[in-house]
């Protein structure tokens, strides 16, 4: 076996792109939810731990100054856009928002395709 005097020797890449692993909550965790925000703070606290509120702010394109809002307690502030759920759930590493809202449409998977294919 040949050594290099290089410090780092390559490694190859097995299996192709590995994909980031997502947390799927339960159903009796998700019935239990009250609400959206609940769902929300729910998220945040099964996060990845080093994710900051800076840098959710900065790898799911939000502003910054509103992430604290998204998750905080007090029902008045502002709600987290459902534009941003899909990128929010992909940095937090979890799926309890849309499990949320997909429980509080009442819809199974065998419903939402046929609804498509009676829209086409």
């Amino acid at each position: 076996m040949k050594v290099s005097d290089d410090p780092t020797l390559p490694l190859p890449l097995l299996g192709g792109l590995v994909q980031p692993q997502r947390l799927v909550v339960p159903p009796a965790v998700v019935m239990q939810l009250k609400s959206y925000r609940h769902a929300c703070r729910l998220a945040w606290k099964l996060r990845h731990p080093r994710i900051t509120q800076r840098t959710l702010a900065e790898l799911a394109a939000l502003y910054p100054s509103h992430v604290s809002d998204y998750f905080c307690v007090h029902e008045q502030r502002r709600e987290l856009p459902a534009r941003h759920v899909a990128a929010v759930e992909r940095v937090l590493g979890n799926t309890v928002i849309s499990q949320y809202l997909a429980q509080q449409s009442a819809l199974t998977v065998l419903e939402e395709l046929q609804a498509s294919r009676r829209a086409a």
